[in-house]
């Protein structure tokens, strides 16, 4: 009995001596890629568990609209250069000279307008005061008339014939009036405005020319321009977003797209498992926790037959948390722990991401 006793404490004492473990899953880096423009695919390059390296195509979205907005955007951004450079350099000699002889050009042209309609104005203004004296004299006459009609003098034949000649004369007074206020106002010939309207603004280019570009049109065309600059800048960022690469080097892990589909703006394409070292969240006691100090080395052991490999602690939390669930026993959840995270090093890619570990201290 007593030997049997012994060796019940000897596996109890060997027991309470044996290292602590820890369990967590593995997880690995991926990386969701899409395209922020948006578009039909062209070219599919990749499927669902393709190796890729940084910078593989994945697919091609058609550019051919993206394309032409970008040369238009460029088209106008040489326009807007071109106006800035001529502001700001100012008016050479031979173009003051030449917008100098335009407006006297027009000038002379005017005052030949002027000139030519003067004589219909001061005809026609004659035509309004022969016809106010006409008028003048007939309704003299109808008054007169009027006045002997009453006493039987003049027949009613004759007060009718006055009264048709006043009428005429009114009338007549009516239309010379409208054709000279037609002809004052240029609407008959009507090329008295238009040249006016021509000299003067022959002659504010003139004076623009002369003066040289004001410092707010030169302001004006270098906002313009840097407008211009942006909106290629943004043409160009829109056709590098038809190419969908992949950032790093890694695995398809999820793809699902075919030539002739239709894309909506950030939406994903594919996920990239990256080739990068998986990691695994651990939990440690206060008790333990400092033999999971930031950079500590550990051992990881796949629970899934993978093998043995090589760990360091990258962080842990800097506050304690109550055990999570998954913890075996009540008493152990009801404990406050830290979290650790543990970087595996895993240079054959060897861990599958959801794959449990086994974590031994050193």
């Amino acid at each position: 009995m007593r030997r049997l006793m012994a060796a019940a404490l000897l596996s109890v004492l060997g027991a309470c001596s044996a290292p602590p473990t820890y369990s967590g899953t593995v997880q690995t880096e991926s990386i969701t890629i899409g395209s922020q423009t948006g578009g039909r695919v062209s070219d599919i390059y990749v499927a669902a568990g393709s190796r890729v390296h940084r910078g593989s195509i994945v697919l091609r979205i058609d550019d051919s609209l993206l394309q032409s907005q970008y040369e238009q955007a460029v088209a106008l951004q040489q326009q807007a250069m071109q106006r800035e450079n001529e502001l700001a350099n100012g008016t050479v000699a031979t173009d003051v000279q030449r917008a100098q002889a335009q407006s006297a050009a027009a000038q002379a042209q005017y005052q030949q307008v002027v000139s030519a309609t003067q004589p219909q104005i001061a005809a026609q203004a004659a035509v309004v005061r022969d016809a106010q004296a006409g008028e003048t004299l007939a309704q003299s006459n109808f008054t007169r008339a009027t006045a002997l009609a009453g006493s039987g003098d003049v027949s009613s034949q004759a007060l009718d014939q006055a009264r048709a000649e006043y009428q005429a004369a009114q009338q007549k007074v009516a239309q010379a009036q409208s054709d000279y206020r037609a002809l004052v106002s240029a609407v008959l010939p009507g090329e008295k405005a238009a040249a006016q309207q021509t000299a003067l603004a022959q002659s504010a280019g003139y004076q623009t020319a002369k003066n040289g570009p004001r410092p707010e049109l030169i302001a004006q065309a270098r906002a313009n321009m840097l407008a211009a600059q942006a909106a290629v800048a943004h043409a160009q960022t829109q056709l590098r977003e038809t190419v969908v690469r992949s950032p790093a080097d890694g695995a398809v892990e999820s793809f699902d797209l075919h030539p002739g589909d239709l894309l909506n703006p950030n939406q994903p394409v594919a996920v990239i498992d990256t080739f990068a070292d998986p990691y695994v969240y651990i939990y440690a006691s206060q008790e333990d926790l400092h033999k999971f100090m930031q950079g500590a080395r550990v051992t990881v052991k796949s629970d899934a037959g993978m093998g043995q490999f090589d760990g360091v602690v990258e962080e842990h939390d800097r506050s304690a948390q109550f055990t999570p669930q998954n913890v075996e026993t009540a008493d152990q959840r009801a404990e406050l722990v830290y979290g650790v995270k543990v970087r595996i090093h895993d240079p054959q890619h060897q861990l599958l991401d959801g794959t449990t570990v086994t974590v031994y201290p050193r």
